[in-house]
């Protein structure tokens, strides 16, 4: 199993996933700095981390998870190896473990850049300001929390993107499904069902009653869990010849 995350690892090294992996924190970084030189943002750290995780689980992490899925399966589909790797002497599932561990693996570094990003670009941007201070200290224990229960509570549409790219060839299959998945949680935000809907699970955690910000980290890890689980199954059973 190491060998086959070794091997993982160098075949993302040569890609563009690690571009796309440093996107996310750079857009946060700028309009966070921009916004907070302009005097647009808010003066409270408490205000701050909560847009900040707002825009990333609303719009970011569903679009960055859309992007990096697509872009790891596609190192197999583009150049048709899957028949050359998955004859590999190790059982088909695990060689799709490891790119589901890749994935998340990826995601989970993104999420905290995109924390850390949001935060420094505040930081640097105040000195510029009028305010030029905060009215409370940073709660890094908030910025934490927010942004892991996020990441688990995305497992879900990690996971339904990550099957989907990994079984259709075409990049456009995943992509399509992504975006319109995103696109419809904007129309689904209010309604009583986003609480199930794959996409709204991370911005969900930002819900004003506890019970729903549990609920949506709960169904998010079920549902990731189950979905991986039967998808690499699935996969493994399949003919890729």
């Amino acid at each position: 199993m190491i060998s086959l995350l070794r091997a993982e690892a160098l075949k993302l090294r040569r890609s563009l996933v690690l571009l796309v992996a440093a996107t996310p924190p750079l857009m946060v970084f700028a309009l966070g700095f921009l916004v907070t030189i302009s005097d647009n943002g808010p003066d409270n750290w408490q205000i701050q981390i909560m847009s900040g995780s707002a825009i990333w689980g609303f719009f970011l992490l569903p679009m960055s998870a859309i992007g990096l899925t697509a872009l790891q399966a596609q190192l197999e589909h583009a150049p048709n190896t899957w028949s050359h790797t998955l004859a590999l002497p190790r059982p088909k599932w695990q060689v799709f473990l490891a790119k589901a561990i890749w994935a998340q693996l990826i995601l989970a570094i993104v999420s905290v850049l995109v924390m850390l990003a949001s935060i420094s670009s505040t930081m640097l941007g105040l000195p510029f300001s009028e305010h030029g201070a905060m009215t409370d200290d940073i709660n890094w224990s908030q910025a934490v929390s927010l942004y892991s229960r996020m990441y688990v509570a995305a497992l879900f549409v990690t996971a339904l993107q990550w099957l989907i790219a990994t079984r259709f060839r075409s990049f456009a299959v995943a992509v399509s499904v992504g975006i319109g998945g995103t696109f419809v949680a904007v129309a689904a935000t209010s309604s009583k069902w986003g609480l199930y809907f794959p996409w709204l699970m991370p911005v969900n955690i930002l819900a004003s009653e506890p019970e729903s910000a549990n609920l949506a980290m709960t169904y998010g890890l079920t549902g990731g869990v189950v979905v991986y689980l039967i998808g690499i199954i699935w996969l493994a059973r399949r003919d890729w010849g």
